[in-house]
């Protein structure tokens, strides 16, 4: 099974109010200086009404859209968030999983499915967030940019930046996604036959 996860996994709303993305889970949370919290606010006015633009090309947006992630990523390296801390901020959060997620995830756990969670989020906090709700199985696998703790800025930006181009990259044939799949089963094969 292949999945997103903001809005997918997770519920738009509840009791009326929006829910956060991964996202907003880490620029809402306690540990982001009230500063900070202004400063990517500011962003998200500018740089989101050009990301739903219809008048504009993708072709004009991709240096934008770099350009607001760039910005937004120095201003959470300047935060100087740790390891540690993921766990509270999830659990700080009003983030939640859809209704039936049990069911889901261990449905697809006991059939031996395995679940592909492809995610242009924070694979930190989505997975601390399936970790709290007591589902993380081992059939989990999950694709997503991950925060990198003992790196400078610089250097944290670079990774990122080259990595970038699989959540921007229009790809409608899934080759990426199966050519992770198969990567992915060809392990979980391999480690079974080396098994006692």
């Amino acid at each position: 099974v292949i999945s997103d996860f903001d809005m997918t996994l997770t519920r738009f709303g509840f009791n009326g109010k929006r829910c956060p993305t991964s996202y907003n889970i880490l620029d809402n949370s306690k540990i982001v200086s009230e500063d900070c919290q202004k400063k990517l606010k500011d962003l998200l006015h500018y740089y989101y009404p050009i990301e739903i633009d219809p008048n504009r090309t993708v072709k004009e947006k991709y240096p934008l859209m770099v350009e607001w992630w760039t910005k937004a990523h120095d201003l959470l390296c300047q935060q100087k968030i740790q390891k540690y801390q993921i766990a509270q901020i999830v659990r700080d959060s009003d983030a939640m999983l859809r209704d039936g997620f049990e069911t889901f995830f261990n449905t697809l756990y006991q059939s031996n499915v395995p679940l592909l969670i492809f995610s242009a989020g924070i694979g930190d906090i989505l997975e601390e967030m399936i970790r709290q709700m007591n589902v993380f199985h081992p059939n989990i696998h999950v694709v997503s940019n991950y925060m990198d703790f003992n790196e400078s800025v610089e250097e944290r930006r670079e990774r990122y930046m080259d990595a970038f181009d699989i959540v921007l990259e229009k790809d409608e044939t899934l080759d990426v996604v199966n050519g992770i799949l198969t990567h992915i089963l060809c392990e979980e094969d391999q480690a079974g036959r080396q098994e006692p």
